[in-house]
């Protein structure tokens, strides 16, 4: 799926959400972000793991991030209790089932669109293209756009299914369950053009879904997550695994001030794919420090529970954009470092 299509779905998840509204109930809590002040919390000391039950929502005064696992709400004063708003009414908290199926139809049918709309029509063929080898046409570049991309996905759709009031759970399983159908129709799709059904996309398609339930499931998303980045054809495409400096600081409750604004990342790009001069080739693995958008945000007050907030973080939680980073590339077609770079250009 393109980057425009990528964008499109996401600027309609940010309108449902604006529709559904930021007090919708049952939200799912590893991606709900809750404003607090200084008086109205009190920050307890993080772990590098969390108990259930524990909140990691702490960090300096007027930056508080994702609730995951809130403890409900006792009518005992408290003195960190969190002020999340008025309580929900029984009928705001049915799960909103039409919606959902309208997210997962929509998503389904515009990649089924994608595939077979644009090409011209063959009969169907299977293509065996590899993964991440040399020999391969876009040096595996390919499969880690398509692994990224279905994390960013089922990552979202998770989100989104959380606000129309599923549990945290059900709303995992039902966004991993889309994200591979949508998937799995694309390959069917694919199949009936020149770009033929393709194992290795699907292969990766669910290993990318499959990665981002486990991450949302073991509550470390605040630690650890992967975007994706459609800026070139792929050679000019870097696509990052990153730890997020914010959320180490805030699990070991140390101030590490403006450093909360940086990834430390490991990366995959190409360069010189697809063409067939084999000299140009270059398959580059890196290590590098890039800009965290997502915690610039966050401090700058443009936060998920908003509209507007939830489609900027769509965006810059999710595209690695470019000249954000600086880093070194290891190039396994020859054995060669580059760097210091930005990964993208030349």
């Amino acid at each position: 799926m393109s980057l425009r299509v990528r964008v499109a779905l996401g600027l309609v998840c940010a309108a449902i959400l604006a529709v559904v509204g930021p007090g919708t109930p049952r939200a799912q809590e590893a991606f709900r972000e809750v404003s607090v002040t200084r008086e109205e919390a009190t920050c307890p000391r993080y772990r590098l793991t969390v108990d259930d039950g524990e909140r990691t929502d702490c960090w300096q005064p007027g930056l508080t991030l994702a609730a995951v696992d809130e403890p409900p709400v006792s009518d005992a004063p408290r003195g960190d209790a969190v002020s999340a708003g008025p309580a929900a009414s029984p009928a705001e908290k049915k799960p909103r089932w039409l919606l959902a199926g309208l997210v997962a139809f929509g998503e389904v049918a515009v990649t089924a669109a994608k595939a077979t709309i644009t090409f011209d029509h063959t009969s169907f063929n299977v293509k065996d293209e590899g993964l991440f080898g040399a020999n391969t046409e876009f040096g595996g570049a390919d499969k880690a756009s398509h692994f990224a991309d279905y994390y960013v996905i089922t990552k979202e759709l998770a989100f989104l299914y959380g606000r129309l009031g599923f549990s945290e759970s059900t709303a995992r399983w039902m966004a991993a369950g889309t994200a591979f159908t949508g998937g799995l129709v694309n390959e069917i799709a694919d199949g009936f053009t020149k770009y033929g059904f393709s194992w290795g996309d699907l292969l990766m398609d669910a290993l990318g879904a499959g990665t981002a339930v486990l991450v949302t499931a073991a509550h470390v998303d605040d630690l650890v997550g992967f975007r994706t980045s459609h800026f070139g054809a792929y050679k000019h495409d870097v696509y990052s695994m990153d730890l997020k400096l914010a959320g180490l600081a805030r699990r070991l409750n140390v101030n590490i001030g403006p450093l909360r604004y940086l990834y430390l990342s490991a990366t995959y790009g190409v360069k010189g794919y697809p063409n067939n001069d084999v000299a140009e080739q270059q398959r580059q693995i890196g290590v590098e420090i890039g800009l965290s958008l997502e915690e610039i945000l966050n401090s700058a007050g443009a936060r998920r529970d908003t509209w507007w907030g939830a489609t900027l973080h769509i965006l810059g939680d999710n595209i690695r954009f470019p000249f954000t980073a600086l880093g070194f590339r290891y190039d396994l077609n020859h054995g060669k470092w580059h760097g210091p770079n930005s990964g993208n250009w030349p």
